[in-house]
Parts: structure tokens; C-alpha cells; sequence
């Protein structure tokens, strides 16, 4: 090989042809098997060969070679034609080559541009001199999670590489095959007037080099068999398409013999809280505020941009995202509802952790549900998870909070239907665990609730009976988590008849947590003697638990132990307090439940907050951390009648 300055560089013969076949494509991604295919066709050899080529290829090229040999990752690589016009482009080259308005406004945008880093590159060889050996780009995602400042990010670059880009934006555009056919030519410049496509198809292969893109492609899916197997087939070769829509390609679309394998798909997620950081920044927000702004967006751009807007005209981060922001986010982001159902089943989608066709059928309409759940799944804003379906953070807080300050009366009794749903789940014994979990998410926007939980790490800890295995980890709780006097009295309860021990593990089985829970009715003189925390509940209790005419059992639980800070927001401890909650919703006969808090000052809050009654007499000290007592009477205030308290009461009947 032979330098630019004339210097004869020596690469071995595999790499040479490697870099042939590049530049005899250059400005295309060359995918991997095709390399192999092309330099290794004579012999069997692994991948690591064709690494080790493009190896020698780069440290042959040298500093020219980090920008000249672009790597796809698990895609394939790509030499560009020069640095001048094929690497990515500077947002102040951008200003420099501005020639029209909208080229100067794109150069502004671009600076604004954060993130997308992969989905960029993917989109570059959409916009490389030569056309693309992928033909079909489909970009999809919620709306406003920034496709169209993808898009024309896209075309600032194409504008500064002189690749000519075509776009035609759906929103409004007659899904007519004529209308389309209008709107394609007027954009390809060839002829806006109105005819068939057979009329306009001969004039359209006239094109040079084009990138066509179409944004809110889900506007035109009425036509979508016409598009796949008509208008867009019948485009030059010149041509590459871009598509971006709310929608992810269908599998009309992915199993196609046309389009399989010649479409590649981008999805858009979310922006990372570091990315989310980037764009605070650009807009001038102090950095204090950008935990706030974030746990109120989720990364959601469009939200991130509106609410920047907010911080910056009020000098503080709202509380919550407030009317205003609420009806852009949802104008934005959520379809209409075509019914009162359907507008139900979004409402509860919201509400709800996950939602399943039971839930639906149980809260919304039995006899729609099923078609209600496929529509959900159908919507841009939802995602299918193990348990059902969920909606994007941003999307779900805003419909919540639309609902709430336009029918709080509404929210309220479709929160006391979820969780009436959610008790019968717990009742009949399915699934019980994330039943809880899912019960636990209803008070999610409580103030109080989200100072004392984790609600992000639901369901990432199981609480179950402790086991043998388990008492190493067990030890290692009580000796990090415990003061001296308390391991003792731990160890003394560990293995009493009395006692029901519980350990919490995270999903590898690695145990985070431990519980002990004491029966009053199982508790005899002697032992009891030996806890003075015991001894003065069952004094506090002793004419309630002898009366002869108390029925039911009490519980008291006498140690939650989790792994780390439990005056934090800790996972582990709010799985073990989930646990307490659990049964409470299901023990037979339950009267008293005593909660024993190590730091009852900080507890008390949260305890008192849930109607639980401090117990006066039960306040100690044990090695210096204090501990204290809280009681509830299951039978003076059942627990359906206490969730209710707790959710706020309809001023209707259910």
C-alpha cells in the first residue's frame, strides 16, 4: 500500500483486500459475512480474522484511519471518502454552510442536539454519497421522544455533505394514494400537480442522489399495503428512505419479501440521566435543579424541553408537572381514545403497575377487555412486559395527573376498583407477591409514601421462609444491622415455635434482608421475660389479649433487619415492610399487629400517616439506639376499609 505522501506501507494480503472491497464500496456499510465472504471465500476462519485485518487496515492508514474506517458495532464497517465530506459534521460547519433560513435554524438546533449517538451513526450511511446498501430506515418511538430533532439533525449534515433530502410530513396529508403521490413529487421537486403514479414514476427516475424522508409515517398506515407493495418499490435506486413514525414496522413489514432484510429499524428510547444532563445544560439550567426536572420527565425529551422552559420562567422546579405541561405532553404523546372505554383502559393503564386483560375486565368492562388490552399494545406509548403491559414513565405520569385534576372524584374511584382487583388477586393466592407490589404502586404519588420508598425498585427483592441455607446471610444481617443486646435477643426469638422467620433475596438469591414476626398466643411467661420490648407490649395489650371474649390472633413484628441504611430509601427494607403489609391483607382472624421500629422518631411518620397508634409504655433503649412500638386493630378498621382511608374516600358510592 502506498501512503498519501508516497511512502510504500506493507499490510498483509488479507488486509489489503480488505481494504479493497471497502473502497470499491466506499461511502456504504460493508456488513461482516460479506467481508468474509469476499476475502475468506477460498477458507473457514472466524471472525477474529476479519478483526485482526481491520486491525492492520487501521494502523495502516494511521491517523487518517480513526475517522476514514467507521466501525458499526455488530453491523459491519464503512470507509468514507474523506474527512471533508463523510465524517459527521461539526454543528459550526453547519452555521458556516448555511444558505437558506432553515439551514441557519438547523444549525442553531444542532447545538441544542444531545445523545443518539448510535442511532445516528446507524442513520449516516442513509445519507452517504453513495446509495445505501439498506434502502429502508424506519425510525419509531412514543411521540415527542424526539424523532423529528433526529430527523432533521439528519438533514443538517446531509445539507453540509450537498446530499440532497426530500421530506413530506403525513400529519394531515389524505391517506389517498393520489394525495401521496402529489405530496411525493412537490417534495422531489419534479411536479406537485395531481395525477396517478404511473404518470409521475417515469419523471421521479430523472433523480440524483436523494434521500427521501417521510415523518409521522403512522398517518398514512390506512395505506401501508399500497406503500410496501406499490409507491415505494417503484422509487429510482437513487433513492433512500427514511421513515419515522410512532409505531414500530409490523410484521406485514419485517416478513415482507420485499423489505425483509433490506429495512433497518431505530428504535428511540429515553434519553440517560447523563444525556438528559447534557441538554439541561444547553438550556441554562443550574445543575441543583436537574434531579428534579428528571424525576419528573424520565428522559422523556420533549418534556426535558418544556419543562426547562418552566424552570427558566419561575427560577425553581415545579412540584409536579402542572396542567399546562400535562395537556402538551398529552396532545403530544397519547392517541385519541375512540370510546369511553377505550379512554377507561388508558386511564386505568396508567394507574395501574401492569395492566392485564383481568384487570380490565374487572375495572373497565368484562365483555371488552379482551380487545381493550390488544389496543393498549397496539398504542407507541406501551410496552409488553412479563406480567402485562406498561406504558412509558412520562406518558403514564401525565395521563394520572390529567385525570386527577380534571375528575379527582374519577381518579379516586378507579383507584379503589385496582385495588379492590388487586385484594381478590391476594385473596385467591396468585401471584401474591407482585399483587402487593402492584398495591404498594397505587400510593406512588403519595408524599409521604415516596419519602419512605424505593417505588423505581418494585419487585426487584422477594420476600419468602427463611431456609438453612439461609444462616450465613441471616448472621451477617443481625451482626451489621443490630446493636449487641438486640443480637442476643434476635438469636433468643430465632428459633422459638413463636416465631415465623422471613428473608428477603434479591433475583441471583443473594439475601438482603430478614424479619422476624412473633404470635402472642404461641408466646409463654418465660421466654417473653427475656425481651423487655415484648414484655412491655404484652403489658400495653395484657386486658385486650386476656379478655375471654377477644377472638383472633396478634402478631407483632419484632425485628426487620435490611441490608444497608434503613432510614434511606432501601429496597431491601421496603420489600420486608411489603411483607408486614402482606400479612395484614391475609392472616385469618388478625387483630392486633404490633410494629416494633428501631429510630420510632424516624418511622413515626409513615406509621402514624398509615393509622397505625404509637403504644405509650413500649418507648426503650437498647445500646443506644432507641426503639419503639406502633399498634393496629384489624378488627376496629378491616383492611379494605383502611385502604380506602388511605387512597382518600369517592364522595360517591363505588
Amino acid at each position: 500500500m502506498i501512503a498519501p505522501c508516497g511512502t510504500v506501507i506493507p499490510v498483509r494480503p488479507r488486509a489489503w483486500l480488505v481494504l479493497r472491497f471497502l473502497a470499491l464500496h466506499a461511502g456504504r456499510l460493508v456488513g461482516k459475512s460479506e467481508l468474509m465472504d469476499e476475502v475468506w471465500s477460498d477458507c473457514v476462519v472466524t471472525e477474529d480474522s476479519l478483526v485482526q485485518a481491520v486491525g492492520d487496515v487501521r494502523r495502516a492508514l494511521g491517523e487518517t484511519g480513526r475517522t476514514a474506517l467507521q466501525t458499526l458495532p455488530r453491523r459491519g464497517y464503512m470507509l468514507v471518502a474523506g474527512s471533508d465530506t463523510d465524517s459527521p459534521v461539526h454543528p459550526g460547519e453547519m452555521v458556516a454552510n448555511a444558505v437558506s433560513l432553515g439551514d441557519r435554524l438547523r444549525a442553531v438546533a444542532a447545538k441544542r442536539f444531545v445523545g443518539r449517538a448510535a442511532e445516528l451513526a446507524q442513520l449516516r450511511e442513509a445519507i452517504s454519497a453513495i446509495p445505501s446498501a439498506t434502502p429502508l430506515f424506519f425510525v419509531h418511538g412514543p411521540g415527542g421522544i424526539g424523532k423529528t430533532t433526529l430527523l432533521e439533525r439528519l438533514h443538517s449534515e446531509a445539507a453540509a455533505k450537498s446530499i440532497r433530502v426530500a421530506r413530506i410530513d403525513a400529519t394531515g396529508l389524505p391517506p389517498e394514494p393520489a394525495a401521496v403521490v402529489s405530496a411525493l413529487s412537490h417534495a422531489l421537486g419534479v411536479n406537485g400537480q395531481t395525477g396517478t403514479l404511473e404518470e409521475h414514476a417515469p419523471a421521479w427516475r430523472l433523480l440524483d442522489r436523494t434521500v427521501l424522508v417521510i415523518d409521522s409515517f403512522e398517518c398514512l398506515e390506512p395505506l401501508s399495503v399500497w406503500l410496501r407493495d406499490t409507491l415505494l418499490p417503484a422509487l429510482p435506486s437513487t433513492v433512500t428512505l427514511v421513515l419515522a413514525g410512532r409505531n414500530a414496522p409490523d410484521t406485514h413489514w419485517t416478513t415482507h419479501p420485499l423489505w425483509n432484510g433490506a429495512m433497518a429499524c431505530i428504535a428511540l428510547e429515553s434519553l440517560s440521566v447523563a444525556e438528559s444532563a447534557l441538554l439541561l445544560n444547553v438550556y441554562g439550567i443550574a445543575q441543583g435543579a436537574h434531579a428534579g426536572v428528571f424525576d419528573l420527565c424520565h428522559g422523556h425529551p420533549l418534556a426535558l424541553v418544556l419543562l426547562a422552559t418552566e424552570v427558566q420562567r419561575h427560577g425553581r422546579v415545579p412540584s409536579g408537572l402542572g396542567p399546562d405541561l400535562v395537556r402538551a405532553l398529552t396532545r403530544r404523546c397519547v392517541a385519541d381514545a375512540p370510546t369511553p372505554f377505550h379512554r377507561a383502559a388508558l386511564e386505568v393503564c396508567a394507574l395501574a403497575l401492569t395492566t392485564t386483560v383481568d384487570v380490565l375486565s374487572d375495572v373497565v368492562d368484562a365483555t371488552n377487555a379482551p380487545q381493550l388490552f390488544e389496543w393498549l399494545g397496539e398504542q407507541n406509548f406501551t410496552r409488553a412486559g412479563p406480567r402485562g403491559l406498561l406504558p412509558h414513565d412520562l406518558v403514564r405520569d401525565a395521563i394520572a395527573e390529567e385525570l386527577r385534576w380534571r375528575d379527582p372524584q374519577r381518579s379516586r374511584a378507579l383507584q379503589h376498583a385496582i385495588n379492590r382487583h388487586l385484594f381478590w388477586r391476594i385473596q385467591q393466592g396468585r401471584d401474591v407477591s407482585h399483587a402487593a407490589a402492584e398495591l404498594q404502586f397505587l400510593e406512588r404519588d403519595s408524599p409521604l409514601m415516596r419519602r419512605f420508598f424505593d417505588f423505581s425498585a418494585l419487585g426487584s427483592i422477594l420476600v419468602g421462609p427463611a431456609s438453612p441455607a439461609d444462616a450465613s446471610g441471616i448472621a451477617r444481617l443481625r451482626d451489621a444491622g443490630l446493636p449487641p443486646r438486640e443480637r442476643a435477643t434476635f438469636d433468643h426469638w430465632r428459633h422459638h415455635d413463636a416465631t415465623r422467620t422471613l428473608v428477603a433475596r434479591r433475583h441471583d438469591g443473594a439475601v438482603c434482608g430478614v424479619t422476624q414476626v412473633l404470635r402472642f398466643d404461641q408466646l409463654d411467661d418465660r421466654s417473653a421475660a427475656v425481651d423487655p420490648v415484648v414484655s412491655a407490649v404484652r403489658r400495653a395489650l395484657a386486658n385486650q389479649l386476656r379478655d375471654p371474649l377477644s377472638t383472633g390472633i396478634s402478631l407483632m413484628s419484632r425485628f426487620t433487619v435490611p441490608e444497608g441504611e434503613r432510614r434511606g430509601l432501601n429496597p431491601a427494607m421496603n420489600a420486608l415492610q411489603m411483607t408486614h403489609f402482606m400479612l395484614w391483607a391475609t392472616e385469618p382472624g388478625l387483630r392486633f399487629y404490633v410494629v416494633v421500629a428501631m429510630h420510632p422518631d424516624h418511622f413515626a411518620p409513615l406509621l402514624e400517616g398509615t393509622r397505625f397508634q404509637r403504644m405509650s409504655g413500649c418507648d426503650l433503649d437498647s445500646d443506644g439506639v432507641p426503639l419503639g412500638c406502633f399498634m393496629h386493630d384489624w378488627q376496629a378498621e378491616s383492611w379494605m376499609d383502611w385502604r380506602k382511608n388511605l387512597l382518600g374516600t369517592p364522595r360517591t358510592a363505588e
